[in-house]
């Protein structure tokens, strides 16, 4: 019980074969097993951030919080962000 997972990430995949494979892995094990996950995506000047969109459309949108960071400041506000839901 209590596992709350957090993953910081840029938000890119190497294919839509990756990005597919992510969500199921993340809907069918993790999100079943835990009581929230927390996803912060970093801008990046080089990428699409395309995952975090991906994400929104998972069906457990209940146990899954998002959060978009757009600096260093954003990291504490997102952390923030993912303990004020709890559950």
């Amino acid at each position: 019980w209590n596992i709350y997972p957090f993953h910081f990430s840029d938000g890119d995949n190497w294919s839509d074969g990756d990005t597919q494979e992510c969500v199921k892995l993340l809907s069918d094990i993790i999100l079943p097993k835990a009581n929230l996950f927390c996803y912060g995506q970093v801008d990046s000047y080089y990428g699409s951030g395309q995952f975090m969109k991906d994400l929104e459309k998972v069906n457990d949108i209940e146990k899954l919080i998002i959060s978009r960071i757009r600096d260093k400041e954003g990291i504490y506000n997102s952390i923030k962000e993912f303990l004020g839901k709890g559950k």
